[in-house]
């Protein structure tokens, strides 16, 4: 599939992304498995297109890694889960935060020598962040929350920047939703 063209066609996109990105965020808070994968992986593939056509090449690998994982998440969906939550101490974060500050700057200077990432440090600390602050929320560790206001409030500023406001708006109603998981919790 290549990516849409126009900038009309990339406009349609990004709002299809989006729709279907919110679309398996309600299915899911609503108990809608495994169907609401299916627009959880058809969003997540837009974005990593309209990531590409952008510039913003880690962002786009995310996408699809979220692609793949919309996938592990239907198939996981039909078992049973533990949602106890976990704790850890205040080391484990701060190490692994210093580890995945140590994995951002490495990328971000991966992506500036041998890429054309628009905006490498930006880039690789939404990606490094997000697959991250995933696996602390698919372990059910309720700090995934503070490093999603983090990664979401930066993600609002990439794709802003990047002429994809959708997306943007997005990440403003992911950063919400983080708020209130962050404070409810």
């Amino acid at each position: 599939m290549n990516p849409p063209q126009s900038p009309s066609q990339q406009r349609w996109t990004e709002a299809v992304a989006v729709l279907l990105s919110l679309a398996y965020t309600w299915g899911y808070l609503q108990g809608w498995t495994p169907w609401c994968f299916i627009p959880a992986a058809i969003g997540s593939g837009l974005l990593a297109l309209l990531c590409w056509k952008r510039n913003i090449q880690a962002e786009a690998a995310l996408q699809g890694f979220y692609v793949a994982f919309a996938f592990y998440g239907a198939w996981l969906s039909g078992s049973a889960q533990d949602w106890t939550p976990q704790e850890a101490s205040i080391a484990f974060h701060l190490s692994a935060t210093a580890a995945a500050a140590a994995a951002t700057a490495l990328l971000a200077r991966f992506l500036k020598q041998r890429t054309t990432s628009a905006m490498p440090g930006w880039d690789a600390f939404t990606t490094v962040f997000s697959l991250w602050a995933t696996w602390l929320m698919v372990n059910n560790y309720h700090a995934n929350w503070a490093y999603w206001i983090a990664i979401d409030a930066a993600a609002i500023f990439l794709y802003a920047k990047r002429g994809l406001p959708l997306g943007a708006a997005l990440y403003a109603i992911y950063l919400a939703m983080a708020l209130v998981g962050w404070f409810s919790g």
